[in-house]
């Protein structure tokens, strides 16, 4: 029998003890249709569609290699000009009002093209993104983009989620956040802040932003400490380079945001020297600074752009990049020979598990296979044909916590290729 549901193996005890040893909420990623696209369109005529299923397989191929720039491909490229040799189904939508051209390509066969052209595959699991963005009107006036605005700022923000394949969701500003976050808080990315406010929404990153409006001629009144400590801490973002900007992915930057606007907590510069960091803002008539937290590692920066739709634009294809390099995985030479390796999963003690295991590792863009070796007990060993680097694999399961590294009593992960299915 497959499966002895009613017998334990001493090995499943052990890792059962070391799996207590697991801390925190489980994280949940989430899984995305990479093989299809919309595109805004204002009829339906022969010559429409034919344009719109390039634009979708445009889409479509920035979504799976995690990169706009992969486009630019020439393999990529002959791929574009013959669309409809990789349509599977198209239709029509309209939504408020607006039509647009549905079309979901063979997603095999795209990436066979991706593959043999040496770029990078971003699998279907992607990690969730939860959004704290203030914003300031003309009146000075601010406020948190909560789960339901309506505005264009958020609505941009949600169609480009769904166009890069980047799960995206913003908070929902109830009793709940109101308690543990401010405006405040936000508006100055404090970044212990932003992340215990964050906790009960279990995101894999969290980013903190503000977007506002350069007044190129405003100096903050240094007798008040609210202002100081703002732009204190926008001083320090321009004097330490961030870690993305205008001209693209540049060194990570080790300072954490809470250490230096601690250091802002009182007036500590003079008005010629505010009025000289004013001078600065000369990039755009826009500005978003921003700060990126995954776990311990916090990540900020400034942006700029001439208005409110592009710099936000703007933004979030250079963090949708930014994750698509760390997490796409690249076969690189069509010749790399194939890693095999075997794993043993703990906890798969039905046929329901096995076969919720078995599908969240065919989702790895790194997998190409994946089967059953053996089960003893509830502990089932598979054998898994890598397209990349095991370290590769091992990147993608720290997206959440469903497939977990069996660690000892201390934390330190054991020996060997050893996971515990969490559902």
């Amino acid at each position: 029998m497959l499966f002895q549901l009613s017998s334990f193996s001493l090995l499943f005890i052990v890792v059962s003890l070391f799996a207590g040893a697991f801390s925190g909420s489980v994280q949940a990623s989430t899984v995305v249709s990479v093989n299809e696209a919309s595109v805004a369109v204002s009829d339906q005529s022969s010559s429409t569609q034919k344009k719109a299923a390039r634009q979708a397989l445009e889409q479509v191929v920035i979504k799976i290699t995690g990169q706009r720039s992969a486009t630019s491909n020439s393999a990529v490229r002959a791929m574009l000009s013959q669309p409809e040799r990789y349509l599977r189904a198209y239709r029509f939508d309209v939504v408020n009002g607006q039509l647009s051209y549905v079309a979901e390509f063979d997603s095999q066969t795209v990436i066979k093209v991706i593959r043999d052209a040496g770029l990078p595959v971003w699998g279907q699991r992607r990690p969730d993104t939860l959004l704290w963005l203030a914003t300031e009107d003309e009146n000075g006036n601010r406020q948190i983009i909560d789960d339901g605005a309506k505005g264009p700022v958020s609505s941009r923000l949600r169609e480009l989620a769904v166009e890069r394949g980047v799960p995206v969701v913003f908070p929902l500003m109830d009793l709940d956040d109101s308690v543990n976050i401010s405006v405040f808080d936000v508006w100055g990315r404090f970044a212990r802040t932003l992340q215990t406010a964050s906790v009960r929404y279990q995101p894999d990153y969290i980013v903190g932003a503000r977007l506002y409006k350069v007044k190129m001629n405003a100096v903050p009144d240094i007798e008040e400490e609210q202002q100081t400590r703002e732009q204190a801490s926008a001083f320090r973002y321009d004097t330490y380079r961030p870690a993305f900007s205008n001209n693209g992915l540049q060194d990570l930057n080790t300072y954490l945001v809470d250490d230096l606007v601690e250091e802002a907590r009182s007036p500590a510069f003079t008005r010629s020297e505010f009025e000289a960091m004013s001078q600065k803002h000369t990039q755009g008539d826009w500005a978003l600074d921003w700060v990126v937290i995954k776990n311990n590692d916090i990540q900020f920066g400034t942006l700029y752009a001439e208005n409110e739709d592009s710099l936000t634009a703007l933004f979030f294809e250079e963090y949708s990049d930014y994750l698509g390099q760390h997490f796409s995985v690249s076969s690189g030479d069509e010749q790399t020979e194939v890693n095999n390796i075997f794993i043993s999963v703990a906890n798969v003690d039905s046929l329901e598990k096995y076969v919720h295991a078995r599908e969240y590792m065919e989702q790895m863009s790194m997998v190409s296979h994946v089967s059953l070796v053996s089960q003893k007990g509830s502990v089932a060993t598979f054998s898994l044909s890598l397209l990349s680097q095991t370290s590769d694999f091992f990147k993608l399961v720290s997206l959440d916590s469903k497939l977990k590294p069996v660690s000892d009593v201390s934390g330190n992960p054991l020996d060997g290729l050893n996971f515990y299915w969490n559902e």
